[in-house]
């Protein structure tokens, strides 16, 4: 029982350490596009999603998004009375997890051609395509 635990913590800090890592590439990353012309943001990123104008900027919009669902097995341990003493019955079942891993990236650039701010909001399953590009560019390195 303490190594099951043990690995879950493993586990566990790898999966936070992997997620921070994720953000910091992306803050890093992305910050250091700014003062830049635009396109060196669509030679890491990728061609946009969208383009729109707001207040007479341009917004590039990257975004993506998978969901899906999986079955784990599960287990449940009880003690029966059988009329001869208590037994141990193991009792196996299923559990459906669901995940929603998405992504969106703005970046707003003045009539110069020029990247003044990014945004992005997502999870770690959704940004962590963006992350590897940036990583892999260079740009998400301190």
């Amino acid at each position: 029982m303490t190594n099951k635990l043990a690995l879950a913590a493993v586990a566990a800090a790898t999966l936070l350490t992997a997620g921070c890592q994720t953000f910091e590439t992306m803050d890093t990353g992305l910050s250091s596009l700014i003062g830049k012309p635009y396109k060196q943001a669509f030679n890491v990123l990728g061609f946009p999603d969208a383009e729109n104008r707001i207040d007479g900027k341009r917004v590039f919009s990257w975004g993506n998004r998978q969901t899906g669902a999986y079955t784990i097995p599960t287990f449940s341990t009880s003690q029966v009375y059988t009329g001869y003493g208590y037994s141990t019955v193991t009792t196996q079942g299923s559990q459906t997890q669901y995940y929603d891993y998405n992504c969106r990236i703005d970046m707003i650039v003045n009539s110069k051609g020029i990247t003044e701010n990014f945004k992005y909001n997502g999870n770690r399953g959704g940004c962590e395509t963006y992350a590897k590009r940036i990583a892999k560019s260079g740009l998400g390195k301190k």
